[in-house]
């Protein structure tokens, strides 16, 4: 199984879902079916960097049909991971919207008195 260090393609800020996009393109291209991918010269890593990475390359990733196995995940990385898996599967609340209400307001007095009346 080939390791793949992911500073050496998208450097040690990852940032962006673009960026997971472009690993996930990045892996494709080069016909990568089995990787260890290795965070551990990340710098900083953002929650919407592992999202995209989470659902692009573990969470479902029969279109790019690769296995992926993660090394030196630091616990900004580890963090983010285990919130986005936790996210990912829980059911996303559904707006009635025959029951909703639609509030218009237009200026700041008007916003805090209708804020204090839903205290």
């Amino acid at each position: 199984m080939k390791t793949i260090d992911i500073t050496t393609i998208l450097g040690a800020e990852l940032k962006s879902r673009t960026s997971a996009r472009d690993f996930a393109m990045y892996l494709r291209n080069m016909n990568v079916t089995e990787a260890c991918v290795d965070f551990s010269r990340v710098n900083s890593v953002t929650r919407s960097f592992m999202d995209e990475f989470y659902q692009l390359l573990l969470k479902d990733n029969r279109s790019l049909d690769i296995s992926i196995v993660l090394l030196g995940m630091g616990e900004q990385a580890d963090a983010f991971l285990k919130s986005v898996e936790r996210t990912s599967v829980s059911p996303r609340p559904i707006v009635d919207n025959s029951n909703a209400r639609f509030v218009n307001l237009q200026t700041v007095e008007q916003l805090t008195e209708y804020l204090e009346s839903i205290r």
